[in-house]
Parts: C-alpha cells; sequence; structure tokens
C-alpha cells in the first residue's frame, strides 16, 4: 500500500509510524517510546519492523534513551486513523505527515513537528528506454504517444487530465506492485508516482529493469513530519531537537531504503539517493 498525499489534498503515498512517551503513574520515568504504525505497508513500516519508519522510530528510541513499543492500526484512511490512535491517547506522534497547515488546522488537535525531509514525485522510466527520455525535466516535457501509468487522486493524474495526455493508466495507490510490474513487462511506458514508494520498488525488486529520475510538476513536492496532539508541548520540543541533532542519520536511512528526498545543505537544491539506486 501507498501513502498517497491525495489523503493530504494530494496522492499520499505516503508513509506512517508514530512514535510517542509511555508516561506511568506517580511522575514516573517514561519507559518507552509509543509508535503506532501501519503493519503492512513497506516501504513505511511492518509487523516486522522492516521499513524505513521502523528504522526512524528505532533512531528515536535510541535518542531518549527508551525502548520502542508499536500499536498497529491500518493507514488507508489517515484521519479515521489519527482519531482511533493519537488523539485517543494509544500513541504520542506519527511520522510520515505532509508538513502542510490546512491539514493541521483540518485535524484538530494536532501540531506539526519541524521538517523530517522533503519528497517529491518522481519519473519512473525502464532501464532500456532511457535515452529516449533523458530529456524530460518536467511533465510538459513527456511525449504525448506515451502510456504513463499514476495513482488515482494524486497530483500526477490531476496535472496530466489538465494537459489532455490521451493514454494515461491508472492504477490503485493502496496496491503499488501492479504499475511497477507493468513497467517492467513493457505493458506502459513509463509512471509518474510517489518518489518513497518508487525509490524502494526500483532499488529491491526492479534495479535491472527500472530508473528512477526526477520531474517536476505542480503539488509534486511535498515535506515530510510528524504530528503530536497539540498540547504535549514537551514531546513537541523533544522530538524537533531530535529532528535536527540527527538529520544525517535519517538521511543515511532514507538512502538505505532507496528514498530520494531533497537535499537542501549550501545553496544547491538537489534529489538524493536517486542517482545511487539507478547504478
Amino acid at each position: 500500500m501507498v501513502r498517497g498525499f491525495v489523503r493530504f489534498g494530494i496522492a499520499v503515498m505516503v508513509l506512517f509510524g508514530c512514535i510517542g512517551l509511555t508516561r506511568p503513574l506517580h511522575g514516573a520515568p517514561a519507559r518507552a517510546l509509543r509508535v503506532c504504525a501501519d503493519p503492512d505497508n513497506l516501504p513505511f513500516s511492518n509487523r516486522a519492523r522492516e521499513g524505513f519508519e521502523n528504522r526512524i522510530a528505532a533512531l528515536f528510541g535510541e535518542s531518549l534513551n527508551l525502548r520502542v513499543e508499536y500499536t498497529w492500526w491500518i493507514s488507508r484512511f489517515i484521519r479515521r486513523m489519527l482519531k482511533h490512535t493519537l488523539l485517543a491517547g494509544k500513541c504520542d506522534i506519527m511520522f510520515g505527515l505532509p508538513h502542510d497547515a490546512r491539514f493541521a488546522r483540518e485535524v484538530r488537535g494536532i501540531a506539526l513537528t519541524d521538517v523530517i525531509y522533503t519528497t517529491s514525485y518522481v519519473l519512473v522510466v525502464p532501464r532500456d528506454a532511457f535515452d529516449r527520455y533523458a530529456h524530460v525535466r518536467s511533465i510538459d516535457d513527456l511525449p504525448r504517444d506515451t502510456r504513463i501509468g499514476v495513482w488515482l487522486r494524486t497530483p500526477p493524474q490531476d496535472a496530466l487530465a489538465l494537459l489532455q495526455y490521451p493514454n494515461l493508466v491508472t492504477y490503485h495507490p493502496w496496491y503499488p506492485e501492479p504499475v511497477f510490474a507493468d513497467l517492467a513487462a513493457g505493458r506502459i511506458d513509463l509512471a509518474v508516482v510517489w518518489g518513497p514508494t518508487a525509490g524502494y520498488y526500483q532499488k529491491f525488486k526492479y534495479p535491472d529493469a527500472l530508473i528512477v529520475r526526477p520531474i517536476e510538476g505542480p503539488d509534486f513536492v511535498w515535506p515530510i513530519a510528524a504530528v503530536v496532539r497539540k498540547d504535549d508541548r514537551d514531546l513537541l520540543h523533544r522530538v524537533n531537537a531530535i529532528i535536527h541533532t540527527q538529520r544525517e542519520r535519517i538521511y543515511r536511512i532514507l538512502e538505505e531504503y532507496g528514498i530520494p528526498y531533497l537535499d537542501r545543505r549550501g545553496d544547491g537544491v538537489s534529489i538524493r539517493s536517486i542517482s545511487q539506486s539507478n547504478r
């Protein structure tokens, strides 16, 4: 399944996992970092703790000197998940949500952390067709005779539909595998899909068949954060401190999973992880 940022006004194929502090009675020290996550949503999380958000949660637990505990909840409907987990007190922080002020206003009772990383939708092409699409920098450059795979209710579908591309092939974002399988088998020519999922599938499932490349388009770039309950100011400050002090370690986790992220160090902005995965 993908976290689609439609789910945030867009198509989030986005990511989940949450962490919080277990607070014992009588003012005793916190015992654990509680994590709410989807039990079957790679590359983000699963019960075996194999997702990159599981790894990020472990990093936060290490930084706070706390063991990590999980509460599992299917993340297909994010507002429902928040209602029954974070806002119900079963966890105290959730990762993988858009750093979007409108989203925070619409879901009462939550507060956004600082941005953890920034990612985007990407172009995925067959490795043997790379030269044909080497010139593509934005959706305006896509040849109109190509069969383009997109996930339903995502910014790429919206943008390409407005441009009246004639050969859009739509897929459901809850089931990410088919678009990559069709692309590798030649049933479609290219795809424009959520970067974290695309980078993971290219690196671990289709390394010899597919290449991931950046592409520009409206609402394609999304900063990713966590959310906490609005009244938990102490946790918000502690999480923000870890985000900034452990940013390089977070980036290394993303790179291990092939997750594309925008690197804003210095004066430049570049998408990292893509070049490593395409080798």
